[in-house]
């Protein structure tokens, strides 16, 4: 007799590693701090959504791969533009690292099937990736912050320069970092 649908599910939560439960519970604890972060500087939260940041959450937990992460953070930041009038907000931070957190949660999820264990080189590897994301996003929000209360106009070629620059930094970052693990 063959198994069906939600018996099967059911029948399979065994079959799950328990490091694929600590990704499941940092994928929606992730998503709801972003949720948080959004409720903080708007001043007031909606239960409606954040109702639906963690079933989304769950969902995108769930099944990694589909779109339902793409929605998650859709309906964060449509609930940030909704109801946030300060793009400069020290809360920016803690949802775009949320939001990135989340992000790199569900692709490393995507990525490996519900019964592995992912081994500690590919975990440190992440971690510092994603630390040196996370450190960046901290340290550029006080030259945000500076930056929009200075009455200036733009400048292009300032703007073209840096933009240069930090293409060029990422380059030699990822080539010193592929010459050293062909080492």
């Amino acid at each position: 007799m063959s198994v069906s649908g939600p018996q099967r599910i059911i029948n399979s939560l065994w079959l799950v590693s328990w490091q694929r439960w600590l990704f499941i519970a940092s994928c929606v604890l992730t998503a709801v701090a972003a949720s948080a972060g959004t409720a903080m500087a708007a001043g007031q939260q909606t239960g409606v959504v954040l109702v639906i940041i963690v079933v989304l959450a769950a969902g995108t937990a769930a099944s990694p791969d589909s779109h339902t992460a793409l929605v998650v953070e859709i309906v964060v930041v449509w609930h940030w533009l909704a109801s946030s009038n300060d793009p400069t907000s020290p809360w920016v931070v803690l949802v775009a690292v949320a939001l990135f957190l989340f992000h790199s949660v569900v692709a490393l999820m995507a990525a490996t099937p519900i019964t592995a264990v992912v081994d500690a080189t590919t975990l440190r590897r992440w971690a510092i990736r994603c630390s040196g994301v996370v450190l960046a996003t901290v340290a550029v929000w006080p030259v945000v912050e500076l930056m929009s209360r200075r009455d200036a106009s733009g400048n292009a070629a300032l703007m073209f320069t840096a933009l240069a620059v930090l293409a060029v930094c990422a380059v030699v970052a990822r080539t010193r970092g592929a010459s050293s693990t062909h080492d």
